[in-house]
């Protein structure tokens, strides 16, 4: 068992993150901290949550981009109207109004991509820009800082506080517990359900996957409504933790949470991805960020990190597919 571990992609993806920490911390001694572990955690939050929401979509063979107009559009909707009704509680409603939204906006990608079989990235392309502009231009463009009594104070709703190197008080927001929630509810599924089971039969192969009576159609609507949903979650969560509302957030982040997803073992073909990987694959980018900051290394050299991890673990695969049989071919020569 741990040898089939050692040869899996995360396996990979965990000793990168080893790797990282000792360079850092080497470093800069004060990146062992629990402030600065809180601090990562924290900034690793919506990404995550995004991740799982598109990590299904992926397995299933698809690749979205319009997550993150899903998720602005639908925070932002709903932020404007809570404000048009003099609303001042909690943050539940947001959540309720907001995902609802989205897994509505996700229902009619769906709808578009199996009643006229098109690509799920065809389609998102046009959602993406179609959402951000229904946004901006129904709606508003105007950052808004106002938030309701009630919910004004979710940013510092710590489960416990340390003091932070480098920005003083640091906790451990009581957001976390989403995304270990979120992050169960999508491994249960995807491992012990017959939805689970299809989505990877999709992405493997979809002739196998219809002969053997899944709902292709059916399997891509639901992973796009999920997919809807938990982007509105994570577009709420944001705005909640940073205390504002934006129109056009998450623009341009998009390419970060597939990066994350495909550092984490899944492959853009489908068929392969687990919530664990994914989950290992953000704190890989949270902690490239970090190394950025903390050992002074310039930040236009960020996306040139990410991108030859990605090169690497797209490629990896196949690497370790040629080794195997590199490794049969050499030791069938040496018995005969």
């Amino acid at each position: 068992m741990l040898r089939r571990f050692v040869e899996t992609t995360e396996f990979v993806t965990f000793a990168i993150i080893v790797l990282l920490s000792v360079i850092i911390g080497s470093i800069n001694p004060s990146f062992y901290s629990w402030g600065m572990l809180f601090d990562i955690l924290r900034a690793a939050i919506v990404t995550s949550i995004m991740a799982f929401g598109l990590l299904p979509v992926i397995i299933a063979g698809g690749v979205d981009i319009s997550f993150v107009a899903i998720a602005a559009m639908s925070s932002y909707v709903t932020h404007m109207f809570m404000l048009n009704v003099g609303y001042q509680g909690g943050i539940f409603p947001y959540y309720l109004i907001a995902c609802s939204i989205g897994i509505a906006a996700g229902l009619f990608n769906g709808f578009l991509v199996t009643r006229f079989n098109l690509l799920i990235f065809d389609v998102s392309l046009a959602m993406f820009t179609m959402w951000y502009g229904f946004t901006r231009f129904f709606i508003g463009s105007q950052r808004s800082f106002t938030l309701p009594a009630g919910s004004a104070n979710f940013y510092s709703n710590f489960i416990i506080t340390v003091q932070n190197p480098f920005v003083g008080v640091s906790g451990l927001h009581i957001s976390v517990l989403f995304v270990l929630i979120v992050g169960i509810m999508i491994a249960l599924l995807l491992k012990y359900t017959t939805l689970g089971r299809g989505i990877y039969a999709l992405g493997g192969n979809r002739d196998v996957a219809i002969r053997s009576g899944f709902n292709v159609k059916m399997i891509t609507i639901t992973v796009l409504m999920m997919m809807g949903g938990l982007a509105s979650f994570a577009g709420i969560t944001y705005s909640l933790l940073g205390r504002h509302f934006d129109p056009a957030v998450f623009m341009g982040q998009e390419l970060d949470v597939i990066a994350a997803i495909i550092l984490g073992g899944a492959s853009l073909s489908g068929g392969r991805g687990s919530v664990v990987g994914t989950f290992m694959g953000v704190i890989v980018i949270q902690l490239i960020h970090r190394a950025l900051i903390l050992t002074g290394i310039p930040v236009e050299w960020q996306d040139l990190m990410v991108g030859i991890l990605l090169v690497f673990f797209i490629s990896f695969p196949y690497i370790r597919d040629a080794l195997k049989k590199l490794a049969m071919k050499t030791s069938r020569t040496q018995s005969t």
